[in-house]
């Protein structure tokens, strides 16, 4: 699997020594050998340091659900209705759906089940955008549900948006993924024929990686485990074919451009150490007037979504790995110009902590109840972009430190973030941190759990080592990883809903060894580890009622659904 972050799986691997049986851990699911992985009547076969084989399959085109849920876009924004109102159909054996009217519901979601949609279905969506039109010709803007206007002159196109591959919800992609809705015969009914469930000949064959690019310049890594060794050269190769040619990372095959959250937790974990200057220059992309740009979310950007302080974490790693000091002096300006903006909107809120979307888990319904809006996302309060912000300023403190100048409200404010959050969020009786405090009438604590939060917490030290052991000794796992969230959410297709997301997996790998409970993870559901490390703890798993499924991302900086 051509993961960049595949190599954080190395890190829980490469120190340890195994026993001569060439197994490194084993469950009822799959089995590690130092050579290969086995997983039913899967195979990925280690050939050499540069080599891998695989002959797995996807199963995601056996569970392509035949209800379709949509929304129509104009101009590539969020417009159309409110959250939690989309369009859907249920195929059957048509081809082509009814018109739809822009604007309006199509009533209650059927109650049977929809049962699996074939692979390579071709279908069309009709919609009737004549409410635009007209308004267009009248007032020469069209005034969506939400207050916002389109100018007729400002006018590019309507687009098809939904969470059923080759659709996506990513609102700013939608152009460039090809879901423009055309009209030919200038009757206000635009359409748009797709191939649904897209299944292609390369999916189904088997796969072969072969190192095709000189890692002669980059750091070399050799064990007597074959598979760390390969996993180890394709993360570095992964990385050299993920810069563009502007010097900049791709987040994904399927996401252009770069995006702050995503370049930053990557920058995080690997590539502030190998490519810094890559790194830098991805960063700079992502500030104008000297300030940190937020990345669009549920809310369309900041201040409803409001992680875009995760640049911070980024800049550092990259000054602790490079030691350049002008670049120092350059971070340190744009953090505090950011962190001083943040704080006269999303600052410190009566509870102590920061407001606003959970930090990546951007996808309204993915993570939040149907009923929130976007200002009720708003007026959340997040644990993992709460852990973000205390980091930025313990940050900003040590930047200031390092710069000769005085940091110690920085600390001051990052105290106040750390202390809230232990305050309000911890939940006793699961024994981890909630996943938001969230509510219209009075803030209540969600008990949903919230994997990258609760890591980041155990790694920047919000949480004590007695609340560190708690969190890995009574965390909900599945017998692939750790899900995003847990409990999921009935009714919401897997993304980050049900789903496993790889660099999130990175980031709670990193935060068990912080935790001195790598053993534990492992031997969860039933799994039998064979490396002498970490520490036993004998706590009872828990049961987990919905498995992380297949999602449908795409290889890049960031690590999408497994």
């Amino acid at each position: 699997m051509k993961k960049i972050i595949a190599a954080c799986m190395i890190l829980g691997t490469m120190a340890c020594r195994t026993q001569p049986d060439n197994v490194l851990y084993q469950s009822e699911e799959f089995t590690l050998y130092t050579d290969a992985v086995q997983q039913g009547k899967y195979t990925a076969q280690v050939m050499s340091p540069t080599e891998i084989r695989s002959n797995y399959q996807s199963t995601a085109s056996q569970t392509y659900s035949r209800l379709i849920k949509f929304k129509v876009s104009i101009n590539e924004k969020d417009n159309e209705m409110p959250p939690g109102q989309d369009h859907w159909v249920l195929i059957e054996e048509e081809h082509e759906s009814g018109i739809k009217m822009f604007g309006q519901t199509d009533g209650p979601l059927p109650a049977n089940e929809p049962g699996y949609l074939p692979p390579n279905y071709e279908y069309t969506f009709r919609i009737n955008m004549a409410p635009v039109l007209r308004q267009f010709a009248e007032k020469g803007y069209y005034e969506a549900f939400d207050g916002s206007k389109v100018a007729k002159a400002d006018f590019k196109g309507f687009y098809l948006a939904g969470g059923s591959e080759p659709m996506t919800w990513d609102f700013v992609n939608l152009d460039e993924q090809g879901l423009r809705l055309t009209d030919d015969d200038n009757d206000s009914i635009y359409s748009l024929k797709l191939v649904l469930n897209p299944l292609s000949a390369t999916d189904t064959a088997a796969k072969t990686w072969k190192l095709s690019k000189d890692l002669s310049g980059k750091p070399q890594y050799k064990s007597d485990q074959p598979i760390v060794d390969a996993l180890f050269n394709l993360s570095l190769e992964e990385a050299l074919k993920n810069i563009e040619p502007d010097t900049t990372f791709r987040t994904g095959a399927k996401w252009g451009g770069v995006w702050t959250r995503d370049i930053s937790y990557s920058i995080l974990l690997a590539f502030a150490y190998h490519e810094p200057e890559v790194a830098k220059i991805s960063l700079m992309k992502k500030v104008k007037r000297r300030r940190i740009i937020q990345d669009t979310g549920s809310g369309g950007a900041w201040p409803v979504s409001s992680d875009r302080t995760t640049w911070a974490l980024a800049a550092w790693e990259i000054y602790k790995a490079t030691g350049d000091t002008v670049w120092l002096r350059n971070a340190f300006e744009i953090i505090s110009n950011t962190v001083a903006d943040d704080a006269k909107v999303i600052g410190l809120t009566e509870s102590g902590l920061y407001s606003g979307e959970s930090s990546f888990l951007d996808w309204r319904e993915q993570t939040y109840p149907r009923w929130m809006d976007n200002k009720d996302i708003y007026v959340s309060e997040n644990l993992g972009t709460n852990v973000v912000h205390y980091q930025t300023h313990i940050i900003l403190a040590e930047m200031a430190k390092a710069l000769g100048q005085d940091g110690a409200g920085y600390a001051a404010t990052a105290l106040q973030i750390r202390e809230a959050i232990n305050k309000q969020l911890w939940l006793p009786e699961q024994g981890y941190y909630a996943q938001y405090l969230y509510g219209r009438f009075g803030l209540t604590a969600s008990p949903r759990f919230e994997a990258l939060g609760e890591a980041l917490a155990v790694l920047f030290g919000v949480a004590d080592a007695e609340k560190a052991k708690s969190i890995f000794s009574k965390s909900p796992l599945t017998p692939f990883g750790v899900t995003c969230i847990y409990p999921q959410i009935p009714g919401i297709p897997p993304y980050h809903n049900n789903g496993i997301w790889p660099f999130v997996q990175s980031y709670w790998n990193l935060a068990a060894a912080r935790a001195g409970n790598e053993h534990d993870q492992l031997r969860k559901h039933g799994g039998r580890n064979r490396r002498l490390c970490g520490h036993r703890n004998q706590q009872r798993p828990h049961a987990v009622e919905h498995g992380g499924q297949p999602g449908h991302g795409a290889p890049g900086v960031y690590g999408h659904a497994v």
